[in-house]
């Protein structure tokens, strides 16, 4: 029925299928995947409302400076447009909270709010995986700014 060198072949070929099966893929094993950061809340009283002009879609970015318990977080909203269209305003003295992912941009302590509330009122900036609330209605994200 079969040749012997078409054994063989069989042969290697089961091989080379028990070999590719048996090798772990890359980045399933050990601790080599890195861990999304998680979401943390935040509250504090707002020491300053800044506003940033991006250079690229020349959108205007809102942001604040939250003073808390352990110090200074510059707060980054989002898109100030989106903020106007749902009549939430921020001054200096407010006492909010915020849930934003932290991080820390040269050498400053910054949180990517998705939710910020004020006196009862509260605003979802972005949902999961930080995808901004505005990209519905303003149909992009710029690349620099994330407006």
């Amino acid at each position: 029925m079969f040749e012997r060198s078409n054994w063989i072949w069989l042969l290697i070929a089961l091989l080379l299928m028990a070999l590719v099966l048996a090798v772990p893929v890359g980045g399933r094993k050990g601790s080599s995947r890195i861990a999304a950061p998680s979401e943390k809340n935040y509250s504090g009283t707002v020491e300053a409302v800044n506003q940033h002009t991006c250079e690229i879609c020349n959108k205007v970015e809102a942001s604040v400076i939250l003073i808390t318990g352990p110090g200074r977080l510059e707060v980054r909203l989002g898109l100030q447009a989106f903020l106007e269209e749902h009549d939430f305003h921020l001054s200096r003295g407010d006492a909010i909270e915020v849930t934003g992912i932290g991080f820390i941009e040269r050498g400053k302590n910054v949180v990517l709010a998705n939710e910020v509330q004020k006196a009862g009122e509260s605003l979802v900036l972005r949902g999961k995986h930080g995808k901004p609330a505005w990209i519905g209605a303003h149909g992009y994200t710029c690349p620099v700014c994330g407006n």
